[in-house]
């Protein structure tokens, strides 16, 4: 006796949906992999260069007055925003600049920021960096910029 047509038929289709879903499945998921990657390197890179802004500021903003006045407190904080970065890649660059609040006026909250050389004590200390780096999943000529920024009370008055 021979088998209904439908069900000959049907026994040839079973491994199809198994295909097709790993197809759809691999058509999703890649996408999804890449996208976490990208920005699971992107808050890294944040997150490290925050917290070495955050420990340079923390240095500077605890040193005597006649230390923060002196290009070696600046060299010193350039050189710890550098060992605690050095895990990065090495196509990554780092611009940094350091400066010193001083407050306008009494009445007037905000802060007029400048480089560390005024004669006054200063009332905050600021970090901020530049922070390049290529994304591997994209073209080489394409970059990420990340500009965290850091300000701390001084202690020092």
């Amino acid at each position: 006796m021979k088998r209904p047509f439908k069900y000959i038929s049907r026994q040839r289709q079973e491994g199809s949906v198994a295909v097709e879903a790993a197809v759809c499945i691999a058509l999703v998921l890649a996408p999804l992999i890449l996208f976490i990657f990208v920005f699971g390197r992107f808050f890294w890179y944040y997150t490290a260069v925050q917290k070495a802004i955050h420990d340079a500021t923390l240095y500077l903003a605890s040193a005597p007055l006649s230390e923060i006045k002196s290009p070696a407190a600046l060299n010193l904080a350039s050189d710890i925003l550098a060992r605690e970065t050095a895990d990065l890649s090495p196509d990554t660059t780092i611009e940094s600049a350091f400066n010193c609040g001083y407050k306008i006026s009494p009445n007037f909250p905000d802060l007029a920021f400048s480089n560390c050389s005024g004669s006054t004590t200063p009332d905050a200390v600021q970090t901020f960096a530049i922070v390049s780096f290529p994304m591997p999943f994209f073209s080489e000529s394409e970059s990420i910029q990340i500009r965290p920024i850091a300000v701390m009370a001084y202690v020092g008055k």
